[in-house]
């Protein structure tokens, strides 16, 4: 074995003080850490147990898109008796949705008198009218509600503003109540309501028959 200098001899107490303060340093360091992720931790499963404290409120999807599905079959079909009325070809594409005044309104690719003709049918139809109005106001709404929720079964995530639209009784849970009470915070509370408009909005709803 080698023998050690006088030199090196004197700097090995120097160099074991060295290795302790880097030693200190490194602790000093991991402690703050440690605690930071503690914080980070204790704060996710803050938020968990607030999240499940406070879950989705649930309504009944399936039934709703049941209900809208029949106004969508009766308007499908009374489209295309309209069409077969008139000799037009069958597989022309319509789409159906309200003007400035609120009045039915076709545009496809047929002659203006062929339009014409069918938008007077159409709007002295008292019951294709009602089912058009009623899926323009609560196809939207459907289509927003479908979202949140299965956005909350897949990340397990609340969204206060919906449950602030559902009813603690669910007979007072259908779309049509949904759409009105989002109108009535919108209206109130303009900040508040940061839901997407357009998304819940029956302003622009447009049915299409053979898209």
């Amino acid at each position: 074995m080698s023998q050690l200098t006088t030199e090196q001899a004197l700097q090995i107490p120097q160099q074991l003080k060295q290795q302790e303060a880097k030693q200190q340093s490194n602790s000093q360091d991991q402690a703050p850490q440690d605690k930071q992720r503690k914080i980070l931790t204790d704060d996710a499963v803050t938020l968990l147990m607030q999240q499940n404290a406070n879950p989705i409120k649930k309504v009944k999807v399936e039934s709703f898109k049941g209900e809208l599905g029949q106004e969508k079959t009766f308007i499908n079909e009374t489209l295309k008796n309209k069409l077969a009325e008139y000799k037009l070809n069958p597989n022309t594409r319509l789409a159906i949705q309200k003007d400035a005044f609120g009045k039915i309104e076709l545009q496809g690719s047929l002659l203006a008198s062929d339009l014409e003709k069918l938008n007077q049918d159409l709007n002295n139809n008292k019951l294709f009218k009602s089912s058009f109005d009623k899926l323009s106001q609560q196809e939207p709404t459907l289509k927003y509600v479908d979202n949140v929720v299965k956005i909350s079964k897949v990340y397990g995530v609340q969204n206060t503003l919906f449950n602030s639209l559902i009813s603690d009784q669910n007979e007072f849970n259908k779309l049509n109540d949904i759409a009105h009470r989002y109108e009535a915070l919108k209206n109130t509370n303009p900040g508040k309501a940061d839901l997407n408009t357009e998304a819940i909005s029956p302003n622009n709803f447009n049915f299409v028959l053979n898209a």
